[in-house]
């Protein structure tokens, strides 16, 4: 019963955030950019993804695409389980916006999901003159240059990941593949070891459960 009453309490929240996102949808002025975006971010917020993309489809409509309007939109088509459709936006996006941050971080994580290693260097590559790099760029451009084969730059953004989330179980698991490229074995059992006690359960922690056999001493 009480599972019952749980399970009908989460449906409840969950229709009464869509239906504020769709009631903030219809009392906010349309033809304001700024809310029409807003909208679409708390409707996809809300879980309501259809909503969230009429809003964006809109807002290009009437003010052109833009790089969060773009960024907006590859979200909701990664949401609704399209990634292909997310990585065709987002390769768009990049011609019209190269310099745009977000979107060369998001186009070269998208990258990575679907295995293209290195088409996603080519993209993070220009990011190296920033004067400061977005969140997660040392991971990413880390995991990348080690999936390409170039060790010695892996070791140094991983390194600096690591010291800045020493207890990120993802920056650990690829701490732990970067030592088993290198020969270090013991240092890879270690890492892959402390990443599992912080991971949660699920698709990561068996991944990692997976690699810390592998190398078992």
């Amino acid at each position: 019963m009480k599972n019952l009453l749980a399970k009908h309490t989460t449906s409840t929240i969950a229709a009464l955030g869509a239906a504020l996102a769709l009631s903030a949808c219809q009392t906010l002025s349309s033809s304001d950019p700024i809310a029409l975006e807003a909208q679409s971010r708390a409707a996809l917020h809300a879980g309501a993804i259809n909503p969230a993309l009429r809003l964006t489809q809109q807002l290009i409509a009437e003010r052109g695409p833009t790089p969060s309007s773009l960024n907006q939109m590859a979200l909701i088509q990664s949401r609704k389980g399209n990634a292909e459709a997310a990585r065709r936006i987002l390769l768009y996006a990049h011609t019209l916006y190269p310099r745009s941050t977000p979107i060369s971080m998001n186009l070269a994580k998208i990258d990575v999901h679907f295995g293209k290693m290195h088409t996603a260097r080519k993209i993070l590559l220009p990011l190296l003159s920033l004067k400061t790099w977005p969140e997660g760029f040392q991971l990413l451009m880390g995991r990348v240059d080690l999936e390409t084969g170039h060790l010695p730059e892996a070791s140094i953004f991983l390194h600096e990941a690591l010291r800045q989330h020493p207890d990120d179980p993802l920056v650990l698991a690829n701490m732990g593949l970067l030592n088993e490229r290198l020969g270090e074995t013991k240092i890879a059992h270690r890492n892959f070891l402390r990443a599992k006690e912080l991971a949660p359960k699920g698709a990561l922690r068996e991944r990692i459960v997976a690699l810390l056999h592998k190398v078992a001493p």
